[in-house]
């Protein structure tokens, strides 16, 4: 064995104990053969020493080349997932051997695979929220058109009330010719009495006229309380919808930071 080789092989133990995840070390010489395996915890390929490596592996290869190797493998190969970094081993120009480690992956990829998860669910809550922050402008819009409807509503009912007033001044002024009339068809005695049977009809519908006039008063002035009821629960659930809005909003700006949180962490993982 070349003595750099022997001078690698015993400190290897040392080598292994500063990685900061499970570690898995190998030594091959030029022929390919192990010259030195250490497994780790959880990664052991059940490297043999003296046996020789395949020559799909990167150790081969970076033998055959001399380049060193940095890849990052799924659990298909061993069921677990791992990084292999090769090295290759000089003296002088002259390559004398490699030197590989397969390092634990299983924590980097739960990480990657939590941020990816993490990214998915944020983005389905995310779409929610807006969804809802649409129904809940949508909700605003429809709330202002029934505000301006109901106060349209509330202006009829007050046109209406002054038509009333006018048709109530009426019925008195009637009523106060129904009975003028009847006074004057009682003074022409014989002749005066089918003048006397009009002015009683004047005199009835001037009195119902009135009476219908203060029913229908009645009537508008409970409609004009209910618009005024609904109006100030419109309002209160305008502003319940503003606030709404606003909550939605805030929400909408912590999923944009959930996320990007999410997806340094997928980035920090890859690395």
């Amino acid at each position: 064995m070349h003595p750099t080789l022997q001078q690698i092989k015993e400190t290897m133990p040392m080598f292994q104990s500063t990685y900061p995840e499970d570690a898995c070390l190998l030594l091959g010489n030029t022929e390919g053969e192990y010259v030195q395996y250490l497994p780790g915890k959880t990664i052991d390929i059940k490297g043999e020493i003296g046996k020789k490596f395949p020559d799909s592996v990167p150790s081969f290869k970076t033998l055959k080349d001399g380049k060193p190797r940095r890849e990052e493998n799924g659990p298909e190969n061993f069921g677990f997932p791992y990084i292999s970094i090769t090295q290759p081993i000089f003296d002088g120009n002259e390559i004398i051997g490699v030197l590989s480690a397969l390092i634990s992956h299983q924590k980097v990829a739960t990480l990657r695979s939590s941020a990816t998860e993490l990214a998915s669910a944020v983005q389905k809550m995310s779409a929610m929220t807006e969804e809802m922050t649409d129904a809940s402008s949508d909700v605003s819009t429809r709330l202002q058109q029934l505000s301006e409807q109901s106060e349209a509503i509330k202006q009829d009912v007050a046109s209406i009330g002054t038509i009333l007033s006018l048709v109530k001044e009426v019925a008195v002024q009637s009523n106060i010719l129904g009975i003028n009339a009847a006074i004057e068809a009682a003074r022409s005695g014989e002749h005066g009495r089918g003048f006397s049977v009009v002015a009683n009809e004047i005199r009835k519908m001037a009195d119902n006229s009135s009476k219908r006039t203060v029913e229908i008063e009645k009537q508008l002035d409970v409609i004009k309380k209910a618009i005024d009821q609904m109006n100030e629960s419109t309002s209160q659930i305008a502003a319940f919808t503003q606030e709404h809005n606003a909550s939605m909003q805030e929400l909408n700006a912590t999923y944009e930071r959930i996320n990007k949180t999410a997806d340094d962490l997928s980035k920090i993982s890859a690395l």
